[in-house]
């Protein structure tokens, strides 16, 4: 018989339930007011509805000059969403189900990998780059984190989950290791996949530090770099960086709500044992 709980319990919860979802919540919501205020609102306040407008949106976007950078953004983000989970899943069948010398030491030097900070690699990854003439390129933003090894460890343990069974009724009816990954273990793992997918499109999207290294003209900015430059482009009306922050923001919150059920599906998958 489950336990009641005690109403002073449930208060304590829900009001710290409240308090947490407030300081998530009060930092974007604050931007998003600011960024939608008339000059006249102090920053320290909160706008009235007549005080609301959208005209800080569109100073930015054409002041800024933030068509290219999205573009750019837009199609680095594709690219290298797309390879990662490619490649990973690619990486990841061999290591979940084929049997080789020295595949566990493999699976664990990949996971070592993890933890190494990604500030730490910068310079060599730098020096690669503009020996491979790269240098500048919106491949040299792409190639160097076309896979991860999160995606790869994700991506053999959702492989490892799938019944054996259903792989060897593939390879009995005469379906190549190819095959058998492409027809049989993607589409059973396409919850975890689409997971990756959407955790790599904000990892990419989002990402600053690395194209603010290897992107050198303007016409080749990202987004994040962009935004960068507009905070002292605009440092006299921060309204127009909130602004470009928040139009910086739309695209994500339409890839989770478009993928929010089958990130859902990914994230509880092997949660329960049958």
């Amino acid at each position: 018989m489950l336990q009641r709980r005690s109403p002073l319990l449930v208060v304590v919860l829900a009001s710290a339930a409240i308090a947490l979802a407030l300081l998530a919540i009060g930092p974007a919501f604050w931007l998003l007011a600011v960024a939608a205020s008339d000059s006249t609102v102090p920053l320290n306040q909160l706008p009235r509805p007549a005080q609301l407008t959208m005209h800080n949106f569109r100073s930015a976007w054409t002041g800024g000059s933030l068509f290219r950078p999205f573009v750019n953004s837009l199609i680095v983000t594709l690219v290298q969403a797309t390879l990662n989970v490619l490649l990973a899943a690619l990486a990841a069948y061999p290591l979940a189900r084929m049997s080789f010398r020295g595949r566990d030491a493999i699976f664990v030097l990949i996971l070592a990998t993890l933890m190494i900070p990604e500030q730490v690699v910068v310079v060599p990854l730098f020096r690669t780059v503009v020996n491979l003439g790269l240098y500048d390129t919106l491949a040299a933003v792409v190639i160097p984190f076309a896979v991860s090894a999160f995606g790869i460890y994700l991506c053999r343990q959702a492989f490892v989950s799938i019944p054996k069974e259903l792989e060897e009724a593939a390879q009995i009816d005469g379906a190549s290791a190819l095959t058998t990954w492409r027809q049989v273990m993607l589409p059973l793992a396409a919850p975890t996949l689409a997971t990756l997918f959407v955790f790599s499109v904000i990892g990419a999207w989002s990402n600053l530090l690395w194209p603010l290294i290897v992107l050198q003209e303007q016409h080749n900015y990202t987004l994040p770099v962009a935004l960068n430059q507009l905070l002292g482009v605009f440092a006299t009306n921060v309204r127009y960086a909130y602004a470009a922050s928040v139009l910086a923001l739309i695209p994500m919150i339409v890839v989770y709500v478009a993928m929010q059920r089958w990130l859902q599906r990914g994230l509880l998958a092997g949660a329960v044992k049958g």
